[in-house]
């Protein structure tokens, strides 16, 4: 399967999950994962969860990780 379908299907998994988990926008900012949720930005301890991952594959399976864990 090409790249880019691999990812648009990571994607498409990702807006699944977060219809399940209540979140209604993802969003990056550098290395900041903002999730929201009824208005509100989700934040542990305070803080944006930090992504680490640099690849859009690895990146986009770090989103899930950290929303599987909310």
């Amino acid at each position: 399967m090409p790249r880019a379908i691999a990812l648009l299907l990571q994607v498409a998994e990702l807006k699944l999950l977060a219809s399940k988990q209540g979140v209604a926008a993802i969003e990056t900012k550098e290395d900041k994962l903002m999730l929201t949720r009824n208005n509100d930005y989700i934040t542990l301890a305070g803080k944006f969860p930090r992504l680490t991952k640099e690849d859009p594959k690895a990146r986009l399976s770090e989103i899930k990780k950290l929303m599987l864990a909310l």
